[in-house]
């Protein structure tokens, strides 16, 4: 949105989507059909790392490997940077629907995958995990992620005897707000609270470090609407301040109906 609608912009309430990847901009694309005041503020920016000799190492040759997990669909997008397809003794593992979907239309529909199925309050490590153990212990398991994450699931696998093998395969670079979006917010405040579309527990923290500069930005963006994919980022978003908070899916029409809704849509 240029400069000179900002302040029109400002008196609609604002949705904020923080979604990474080309899934924020796919469903900004559609809003925008419908609104005239949606922020396209991804919580990160996924990168490679700048040192790539050791996953690429890993990747040229998975004879030994058994399975493949990849969590999130910016560690899909990383991982096609090396991998075009995928041997056939090796089972790709993900934690849901949303991911496995990226897989699909990554690799194909042959590739071998497990995930477990529903919508996003019932995807997650913890979620994956009885699927794994019904499919039985693999000897090597590759995970494949970003520069921190969850050890949970990796240290299941080890409980089970399971060599592990865990790889950062891209960077996640927070979101930062340039010039013309702190003008906008600088307007914003003064109008609607807004409805914030949020997909984990690190986009809140990312949210609330990029909006400090702006005086009383943190307090209006709390009286707003959080629209979550998962009851686990609850508890961040009570604690950054936000009373009203729902629960959708990933999937773009669901989560486009939860947010017009407090559009008046």
């Amino acid at each position: 949105m240029i400069l000179s609608n900002a302040h029109d912009a400002a008196q609609s309430r604002p949705v904020i989507l923080m979604r990474p990847g080309e899934a924020n901009n796919r469903l900004a694309d559609q809003l925008e059909a419908l609104s005239d005041n949606v922020w396209r503020w991804p919580a990160f920016r996924i990168e490679l790392p700048q040192e790539t000799d050791l996953i690429t190492e890993h990747l040229s040759n998975l004879d030994d490997v058994e399975m493949v997990v990849l969590p999130s669909p910016a560690a899909v997008t990383a991982v096609a940077h090396w991998v075009r397809e995928w041997p056939e003794h090796i089972t790709l593992a993900t934690v849901g629907e949303g991911t496995a979907l990226v897989i699909r239309a990554a690799w194909g529909d042959k590739v071998k995958l497990i995930y477990p199925e529903g919508d996003a309050e019932h995807s997650g490590s913890e979620a994956l995990w009885p699927i794994v153990q019904a499919h039985g212990a693999p000897s090597r398991v590759l995970f494949l992620r970003g520069q921190t994450g969850r050890e949970w699931l990796p240290e299941q696998f080890r409980s089970i005897g399971s060599d592990v093998v865990v790889l950062c395969a891209y960077v996640r670079m927070p979101l930062e707000l340039d010039a013309q979006e702190f003008r906008r917010l600088q307007l914003a405040v003064a109008g609607p609270s807004p409805v914030v579309y949020i997909t984990s527990t690190d986009a809140v923290d990312v949210l609330m470090h990029a909006v400090r500069p702006v005086a009383g930005a943190r307090d209006w963006i709390t009286s707003g609407v959080a629209v979550a994919i998962h009851p686990r980022i609850e508890k961040r978003l009570k604690e950054a301040g936000f009373s009203q908070i729902e629960f959708t899916s990933t999937d773009d029409e669901t989560v486009k109906a939860h947010i017009l809704k407090h559009l008046g849509h």
